[in-house]
């Protein structure tokens, strides 16, 4: 694994055993594998999560989006939350024993607020244009730029994230890239991966 990171996001349309398979393949490359599951409720994504667990996928690799009773329970690698969360100070009773905790935000102000509040990472965007965000501009590569320059812990950027794209959001200043259809939709997802993490290495090393 680089030092930047790489968190790959579930696009909710597939089933468990199809993620599972390609999350198997993937997770010895990436940093977290998000399982982000809007349709799904707390229950199904639990019961999800054990079969990824007893698929050999390992905690440390997953992360939950929005549940930090399954993270605890499972003792996975991370929460992720989005960015109408409340203070973190709030939810603190119900986020022992999280490893990590990501907030999603979308401005300089929330970035700082969230650092004050003890966010581990955020993750920012979109970046660029993606068809999951249709009808919503794009943050662009100066806004992020703007992020960073303002906040100390990681910036995970997130939105149209294309192998090309990579080395220009690191030179802005992200910590690392978040992926969802460059992964799930690719013909070979581990060998879009690999491109990934190959990009992430060459800037490492540039």
């Amino acid at each position: 694994m680089t030092g930047y990171e790489l968190h790959v996001i579930s696009n909710g349309k597939l089933a468990w055993t199809e993620l599972a398979a390609v999350a198997a393949k993937i997770h010895p490359y990436v940093t977290a594998i998000h399982i982000r599951e809007k349709t799904k409720s707390l229950d199904e994504i639990f019961l999800g999560v054990q079969f990824l667990l007893e698929s050999g996928i390992p905690a440390k690799s997953l992360y939950v989006n929005g549940y930090p009773s399954i993270v605890t329970a499972a003792a996975l690698g991370g929460l992720q939350l989005q960015g109408s969360t409340p203070p973190l100070s709030t939810l603190r009773e119900f986020c022992q024993g999280v490893q990590r905790i990501g907030v999603s935000i979308h401005s300089v102000e929330e970035a700082k607020q969230r650092e004050r509040e003890g966010a581990d990472y955020v993750m920012f965007g979109h970046i660029f244009p993606t068809n999951s965000k249709l009808g919503s501009p794009p943050r662009g590569l100066e806004s992020l730029s703007d992020v960073a320059a303002q906040v100390t812990i990681p910036i995970i950027a997130i939105g149209g994230m294309t192998h090309e794209r990579v080395r220009p959001v690191l030179e802005a200043g992200a910590s690392g890239i978040a992926v969802m259809s460059g992964i799930w939709e690719a013909e070979d997802p581990l060998t879009a991966v690999k491109a990934y993490t190959r990009e992430l290495e060459r800037k490492e090393v540039g």
